[in-house]
């Protein structure tokens, strides 16, 4: 029986989803949709560490490796 993600699984897997689909609407000059889809992996990001039960957190995504500051 397969096993649920962690959530470093599920964040990356996210992560790299969203920056595909950015960088292709970068790449199509819709800076627009850029700047939704980026708005949009922030608010998924965040809700997911909730689901798992975590206090969401900037500091958990992929490829942070400073804190944010509030």
């Amino acid at each position: 029986m397969p096993t649920a993600p962690s959530i470093e699984q599920y964040l990356q897997y996210l992560h790299d989803d969203y920056a595909a689909r950015i960088n292709e609407a970068v790449a199509e000059d819709r800076d627009e949709l850029a700047w939704q889809l980026a708005d949009a992996y922030t608010r998924d990001a965040l809700r997911a560490q909730a689901d798992y039960g975590l206090t969401p957190s900037l500091d958990r995504l992929p490829g942070r490796s400073a804190r944010v500051a509030a």
